[in-house]
Parts: structure tokens; sequence; C-alpha cells
């Protein structure tokens, strides 16, 4: 048991370090993208090719920093989800 514990916690410490450098390769990225681009709805798989890592990760950094999850409904198709980054205040 002993040595499951001390597994766990070598996981949590280097997802702990992973994820600060996961949120500096984002905002590096998103900050290199033209003004106008940065305002519109993201897909996942936009941000997983330009971070080279899976959703599952990417997901609780953009939810972390303000962004909201949204879905397009239809009634004749899949519905398609995408990201919105945070509103800047006023």
């Amino acid at each position: 048991m002993s040595a499951y514990i001390k597994q766990l916690n070598r996981m949590l410490e280097t997802a702990s370090v992973t994820q600060p450098q996961l949120q500096q390769r984002f905002q590096a990225w998103y900050n290199s993208l033209p003004e106008i681009t940065r305002t519109r709805p993201f897909s996942m798989i936009e941000f997983e090719r330009a971070l080279g890592t899976q959703g599952k990760y990417i997901s609780q950094m953009l939810l972390e920093l303000g962004w909201q999850r949204r879905r397009r409904w239809s009634s004749q198709r899949q519905y398609h989800r995408f990201w919105v980054p945070p509103q800047p205040d006023l």
C-alpha cells in the first residue's frame, strides 16, 4: 500500500509541474495569433494540434483561465462543440 501512495504522490507532483508549462505554452500560442482571430470560437482539435497534447489536459486549463464550453445544436446532424475565450472587462 505504501508503494501505491508514493506512486500517486509522484503522479500528483508531475501533474502540478506540467500544468504551468502547458499554460505557458498555451498563452504563448494564443498571444501569437492575430488579434482579430482571438475572439472567435475554437475547436478542441485546434488546441490539441497547437499544444501537442490531449484535450483532457487542455480543457481543465481552459476552464481555469475562464474559457467557456459551448455547443451549436442541430436537429439534422451532430452538434458542434467549441470553446469561447473569456470576455475582456470593459
